[in-house]
């Protein structure tokens, strides 16, 4: 009797463990730019793949402030597949030091982007 429990509860857990669902994996999750001079605008490119073994859909992506614009995948991202979020910043008005985040909700969960840049004023 034991041996039979102990066999259904190890395949039980391989079974669960096998079914992971979407997966974001991200190359880099915080991006460190180069310093820029005031008014420019930044492009930031975060690469991912779905690593899961379910479609993963991106329901939205928020930027942490209005000086930042966020493109997402609106379609599906097939288990394998690869795809991107970009952001552009413009760094008008914005001089030192910046660190801006893109929120994302996901039928993975909750994923946090981050870049960072330095903006020298302009004389």
């Amino acid at each position: 009797m034991k041996k039979i429990i102990a066999t259904l509860l190890f395949f039980i857990s391989a079974v669960s463990f096998a079914q992971v669902g979407p997966q974001a994996t991200f190359q880099k999750k915080l991006i460190v730019l180069e310093d820029v001079l005031e008014g420019t605008v930044v492009r930031v490119v975060w690469h991912f793949t779905n690593t899961g073994d379910a479609p993963l859909l991106i329901n939205s992506a928020v930027p942490s402030c209005g000086c930042t614009d966020v493109i997402f995948p609106k379609k599906a991202v097939a288990p394998g597949a690869q795809d991107s979020i970009v952001a552009t910043f413009d760094t008008t008005d914005r001089p030192l030091f910046n660190a801006k985040g893109i929120n994302m909700t996901s039928n993975a969960g909750e994923i946090s982007l981050v870049f960072e840049v330095m903006v020298h004023a302009k004389e």
